[in-house]
């Protein structure tokens, strides 16, 4: 939990001038954990609907964690897919033709499922797979 508390922080740390041309463009996507902040607690949510011009709903506190974790999980998976595309694709461009190639990849490592048939061979794609792992067995059960 005070790992999750830190995240938005980190997200919108993040220089905003990432260039195009950069493999850390995909870091961008981390920018959404931000919206884990108005997700906190029914109070935080209510007053964001109010602020967008929205009626209260009544929002229960389990809709609120689940936001929470359906948010993390498409950010992670986004981030590690783009990531591990952009770390293999000129190196490894048989195993990782297309990006939705490296989605299944990134799924299926976010999940630690890790079938084989797909393998890094660079070693920021190692790096990037080691930081999904992490992340599928330490973020996404903290939710």
């Amino acid at each position: 939990p005070v790992l999750l508390k830190g995240m938005p922080a980190l997200a919108a740390m993040l220089p905003g001038a990432l260039s195009t041309s950069s493999g850390l463009v995909n870091l961008r996507l981390l920018r959404i954990l931000r919206l884990q902040l108005v997700l906190s607690d029914l109070e935080t949510f209510e007053k964001f609907e109010i602020a967008l011009g929205l009626k209260p709903s009544d929002i229960r506190p389990y809709q609120l964690q689940l936001a929470r974790v359906i948010l993390s999980v498409f950010t992670l998976i986004s981030v590690s897919t783009g990531l591990i595309y952009t770390s293999e694709h000129t190196a490894n461009p048989e195993a990782f033709p297309d990006y939705f190639t490296a989605l299944y990849f990134g799924l299926t490592t976010l999940t630690t499922v890790g079938f084989g048939d797909i393998v890094p061979i660079t070693f920021n794609g190692r790096l990037v797979v080691s930081g999904s792992i992490l992340a599928g067995v330490a973020i996404v059960p903290a939710q």
